[in-house]
């Protein structure tokens, strides 16, 4: 029965995030995310059938073209996929059905979408941020899943930090990161928040130092922290108890 649900909640994770990579693609461009509007080829336009719209299955099936125009269709959104499915089926082995669920859920859900449009047009939507705290915050109220004060101080702490690396920057952060790292707090308390910002800082600073060596960068190229800031939040939401006997040691 316990694989049964963990291969469930895969379909579930995996369903969610192609949702969620619909959200990510369409609301930075001004498009509506919901309604009668199906979606397309990026090079073609051609509309897609709803055959074409199983999440991992319609990509194996076209091999990862479109079969019009045989275009590659972006890795990006199978690989989401893919992730978030896994990490909804180990949500479930590690926390069964409890609040730490239906939070590690949301968690995941939240940085699928914000992965997906910061790494296509380095935008993280507020209307994405807005609703992901709310619903954060009702599940405070109704659960308490963290105390008061934890939870206050880590979204305070975590957008008055990034604020102000973007001000002493001039920019270098964007408003969505900050935004972002408001809402991380939140679930994840004073100290979470500090983990996430310092895991964030360390797989950027390589991400970047191996660009610059390897001349795929320049000084002046953007690189998108949201992903670094949903993979620091992930980490820190799954293993805090093992990064802290690591940070002690």
């Amino acid at each position: 029965m316990e694989a049964l649900w963990s291969v469930w909640f895969f379909i579930v994770g995996a369903v969610l995030a192609s949702f969620g990579g619909v959200v990510g693609y369409r609301l930075p461009k001004g498009m509506k995310v919901l309604g009668l509007e199906r979606s397309q080829c990026d090079h073609c336009e051609r509309k897609l059938h709803w055959y074409e719209l199983f999440p991992i299955l319609s990509f194996l099936a076209a091999r990862g073209k479109c079969r019009t125009c045989q275009e590659r269709i972006p890795l990006l959104y199978t690989m989401v996929e893919i992730i978030t499915g896994a990490l909804y089926a180990f949500s479930y082995i590690k926390y069964g059905f409890s609040v730490e669920l239906l939070l590690a859920c949301s968690l995941v859900l939240l940085c699928a979408i914000i992965a997906v449009s910061d790494l296509l047009y380095f935008i993280i939507s507020d209307k994405v941020s807005i609703l992901f705290f709310i619903w954060f915050l009702v599940l405070q109220v109704f659960f308490e899943y963290r105390g008061w004060v934890d939870a206050v101080a880590g979204s305070l702490i975590g957008f008055l930090f990034l604020l102000l690396l973007a001000i002493l920057s001039k920019g270098g952060i964007g408003g969505g990161d900050i935004k972002l790292m408001g809402v991380l707090g939140l679930v994840l308390g004073f100290q979470g928040a500090f983990y996430t910002l310092m895991i964030a800082s360390v797989f950027g600073l390589i991400v970047g130092i191996t660009g610059l060596l390897m001349k795929k960068f320049t000084r002046k190229t953007a690189i998108p922290f949201g992903p670094y800031l949903a993979l620091g939040a992930i980490l820190t939401f799954y293993c805090q108890g093992e990064i802290l006997s690591l940070y002690i040691q």
